[in-house]
C-alpha cells in the first residue's frame, strides 16, 4: 500500500511514461500545420498525458485502462461520486458498427482470436476529467478538469468460446453523434498497422540487436530501416485494398522482370507486368510462402524475407547484363 502511495506522487516528468508526454509534444512540432491524431493503447490513460494534449491542442485517442472517478465537484472526497465504468452503463445504445478483427495466435499471456468481421455496439457520452487528488502539481498549479468524450464499443455476437471485443475509448474530440463514434473507432482500428510497423523492425529487421557505437549511427540506421519497412509495409495493404493495381506503381522494371522469371514456368515474361497481388504473391514465395489455398494472404515477415532475396537476384541480374 506505502509503495504504491510512493509511486502515485512521484512527478510525471520522473516516470517512464512521461516519454509519451516528450513523443506527443515532438508530434506536434514535426507536424506544424497538420492535424495530427494521436492513437495510443492503456499505457497513455493518465491525467498528465491528456492535460498536455489539451494544453497544446493536440487530438488524441487512448483506450480507457482504469475506472477512474469522473465528474467530481472538488478535489475532496465526496459521497456519491461517478465511475467511469457505471457511467458509461448508464448511456443508451446509439447504434451499431463494423470492425474487422485480426486473428491473434493463443500464447502463454494472450488468448487466441480468430480474424473475423465483428459487428459491435457503441455508447458514447461526455464527462469532466478530475486531476487525481494525490498529484504532486497541486502544490504549484491549478489542475483543471479537462472536458472528454467516451465511445464504448462491445461486440454483440462472439464466436463460440471466445471472449468478445471490448473497447471503451476516451478522446478530446467532440463525439455527439453516432457518425462521430463510428469515425472514432475507425480511428483505433487502425492502430493495429503501427504494430505491424514495429513488428517488421523488430522481428524482420531485427533492429534491436543492431550493435551501433553511437547514438548517432543508431538514428541513421533506424531511419533507413524505417524507410524500407514503411514501403514494405504499403505494398502489403494496397495489395489487400487494390489487389488488381500494376506493380509497376511499387517495383522497378528490373525488379519485376527479374521476379517474373524467376516465378513463372519457363522463365517467359508476360506480356504485361503482373498485378501488385500477383507480385506479393511471388515475394512470398521467395521467402518460404507456400500459397496453399488454406493458406491466409502473406505476412510482412515472409514478404521480408522473400524481399531480401529479390534484392540479392535483382542485383545479380544486374551485373550478369552490364554492357
Amino acid at each position: 500500500m506505502g509503495g504504491k502511495y510512493i509511486q502515485d506522487v512521484i512527478p510525471v516528468e520522473e516516470k517512464e511514461s512521461f516519454r509519451w508526454i516528450e513523443a506527443l509534444d515532438a508530434t506536434a512540432e514535426a507536424t506544424a500545420g497538420t492535424q495530427v491524431v494521436t492513437v495510443c493503447d492503456r499505457e497513455c490513460d493518465f491525467y498528465d498525458f491528456f492535460k498536455a494534449a489539451e494544453k497544446n491542442g493536440n487530438p488524441v485517442l487512448v483506450r480507457a485502462s482504469q475506472n477512474r472517478t469522473i465528474n467530481r465537484g472538488s478535489r475532496y472526497a465526496e459521497k456519491e461520486v461517478d465511475k467511469l465504468w457505471d457511467y458509461i452503463a448508464k448511456q443508451p445504445e446509439a447504434g451499431s458498427y463494423t470492425v474487422e478483427i485480426s486473428a491473434v495466435k493463443q500464447a502463454k499471456h494472450c488468448k487466441g482470436r480468430t480474424a473475423r468481421k465483428a459487428e459491435m455496439s457503441i455508447t458514447f457520452g461526455a464527462f469532466r476529467m478530475n486531476p487525481p487528488r494525490n498529484n504532486p502539481k497541486h502544490k504549484t498549479e491549478i489542475l483543471p478538469d479537462i472536458k472528454m468524450y467516451v465511445v464504448y464499443a462491445l461486440e454483440k455476437d462472439p464466436p463460440e468460446g471466445e471472449d468478445p471485443v471490448e473497447w471503451t475509448l476516451l478522446t478530446n474530440q467532440p463525439v455527439t453523434t453516432l457518425e462521430e463514434a463510428c469515425e472514432r473507432m475507425r480511428w483505433y482500428s487502425l492502430r493495429w498497422r503501427i504494430e505491424m510497423f514495429f513488428k517488421i523492425l523488430k522481428s524482420g529487421f531485427r533492429v534491436e540487436a543492431c550493435r551501433l557505437g553511437t547514438a548517432d549511427r543508431l538514428m541513421r540506421y533506424l531511419t533507413l530501416m524505417s524507410i524500407v519497412a514503411w514501403r514494405l509495409f504499403m505494398i502489403t495493404m494496397v495489395a489487400r485494398t487494390d489487389p488488381t493495381l500494376p506493380c509497376t506503381h511499387f517495383l522497378s522494371e528490373q525488379e519485376w522482370t527479374v521476379l517474373a522469371v524467376k516465378s513463372l514456368r519457363g522463365g517467359i515474361l508476360p506480356a504485361t507486368p503482373p498485378t501488385i497481388s500477383e507480385a506479393l504473391v511471388w515475394i512470398a514465395k521467395l521467402g518460404g510462402y507456400l500459397a496453399r489455398k488454406s493458406d491466409g494472404p502473406p505476412g510482412t515477415l515472409v514478404l521480408w524475407r522473400g524481399w531480401k532475396r529479390l534484392t540479392d537476384l535483382t542485383e545479380g541480374w544486374c551485373l550478369a547484363n552490364q554492357p
